[in-house]
């Protein structure tokens, strides 16, 4: 093995190494009720990261790793789905739905990745938790308490989604240049 493959292969264990503990320390913040959804979101940003500096088979590794580390270590079980079921893959899994030439479809597809995602998710933490605890704090929306917090996870959702274009584009222009630059 050359010294040059032997630098490449170190930066990129060591990225990924790095990229994936911070992740983990990061899934710790979702102990703060409030941001039990956001952190697995900005996880999964970073996640793609690894997929930009050097591509999708390290990072989806290091996501599967990130999962697994935040089952075994972090508590708080509903971040740990969303970040199992959408957040830790979805920035990556963008990359490879932007072969989809129609815009439409493309957001018909990510809109089913999120529904198919939410119901999974529901699902497995009712048998897990219970409904009750599922829904706490939506008691004055009644027996429309699903699908009220479905449609503001659907709204957030888009709005995600939109942020990850933005985020990226940033990343793209500032980090990875100044990057690249160190590594050489």
């Amino acid at each position: 093995m050359s010294n040059s493959s032997t630098k490449q292969l170190s930066f990129r264990i060591s990225f990924c190494a790095i990229i994936s503990a911070i992740c983990v320390i990061f899934m710790f913040g979702a102990l703060i009720p409030s941001l039990a959804y956001a952190v697995p979101a900005v996880a999964g940003i970073l996640i793609w990261t690894i997929c930009e500096q050097i591509n999708i088979k390290w990072a989806f590794l290091s996501y599967l790793s990130v999962v697994l580390l935040s089952f075994m270590l972090v508590p708080e079980i509903e971040a740990d789905f969303f970040l199992l079921t959408l957040f830790g893959y979805y920035p990556t899994l963008c990359e490879i739905l932007k072969k989809i030439k129609n815009k439409v479809v493309r957001y018909v597809v990510k809109l089913l990745i999120f529904n198919i995602s939410v119901i999974i998710t529901y699902n497995v933490l009712c048998f897990i938790l219970s409904a009750d605890k599922m829904l706490e704090g939506m008691e004055s929306f009644g027996q429309y308490a699903v699908y009220v917090l479905w449609g503001m996870g659907l709204i957030a959702f888009i709005i995600y989604d939109l942020f990850l274009g933005v985020a990226k584009d940033l990343y793209i222009k500032i980090i990875k240049q100044k990057l690249n630059r160190l590594v050489k």
